[in-house]
């Protein structure tokens, strides 16, 4: 599997591919169902999703990979009265390899740019482009990855709920130069079923602005397709709002930008060679 040369953020394009010396270009596209949950509000918003997923290696062995899903909400609980149930979500990475210490050791480098638009959770808007550096291990039953790297973190929170706590249009969004630190481990249960657990860090050098933590578990299976997996893969954000106070955060009439600091995102899916 070449899913450890990818971005964390891209793990459910990693461990949905695999590139042969024959076919250095790969399509495929899943379906599926997800829940995206706002644990403070007590919140479910049920849907629908899919995606593409296009992966390519260069005749220099550069890695390079593009993924887009659409979600389709079933949107019930009113976090925001005014969302529209369609978000999206995309994933684009590059990557190569520089040092072999042996053939399961080696250091690379990788270059990831990543989004999100509209979701439930009052995210608007947010991009994150971070070069960096990584180190991996790649055994036959167990992989390992780590990751360092600097680049421009983006996040842009939606007007509705905002607007209710005192806040206007200039103070909804938060970009700066930041850096990113990443943890990743997977391992095969069976040469079928396989899990892997990522946690990742953005933090502007003085103060963390987002903390995520993923797990992905994929079974291969014939039930579509040859070649297609079941997909199950859980993300869970936590964000520091105190970027966007308009006043000290330890005043008593403090109000954070949003009522809720962090989302999850549960999907299961179906992963389909095209």
């Amino acid at each position: 599997m070449r899913y450890l040369t990818l971005a964390p953020a891209a793990l459910l394009l990693g461990l949905a591919t695999s590139v042969s010396a024959e076919e250095s270009t790969q399509w495929h596209y899943t379906m599926g169902i997800h829940d995206f949950i706002v644990e403070q509000e007590s919140s479910h918003t049920f849907g629908f999703n899919g995606n593409i997923m296009i992966e390519h290696t260069t005749a220099s062995d550069i890695y390079l990979s593009a993924m887009l899903d659409m979600f389709i909400d079933i949107d019930t609980d009113d976090l925001d009265p005014d969302h529209i149930p369609v978000w999206f979500k995309s994933d684009y990475v590059a990557s190569g390899e520089f040092y072999h210490i042996d053939p399961r050791f080696f250091f690379g480098w990788q270059v990831d740019l990543q989004g999100k638009r509209n979701t439930v959770s009052s995210i608007e808007k947010q991009a994150k482009l971070f070069p960096g550096l990584t180190a991996n291990y790649q055994g036959q039953e167990s992989q390992a990855q780590l990751k360092a790297g600097a680049g421009y973190y983006y996040l842009e929170i939606d007007d509705d709920v905002p607007r209710t706590r005192g806040y206007d249009r200039g103070d909804f969004g938060n970009g700066t130069f930041a850096y990113t630190f990443m943890g990743s481990f997977g391992f095969d249960i069976t040469p079928k079923l396989k899990m892997n657990f990522a946690a990742q860090n953005w933090n502007d050098g003085d103060k963390w602005l987002e903390n995520q933590y993923r797990f992905s578990m994929s079974y291969d299976t014939d039930y579509w397709e040859k070649g297609s997996q079941w997909l199950l893969y859980v993300e869970h954000t936590e964000y520091n709002l105190d970027h966007y106070a308009k006043e000290s955060v330890h005043s008593p009439n403090y109000l954070p930008i949003l009522p809720w600091d962090n989302d999850t995102l549960v999907r299961f899916s179906l992963v389909v060679p095209w």
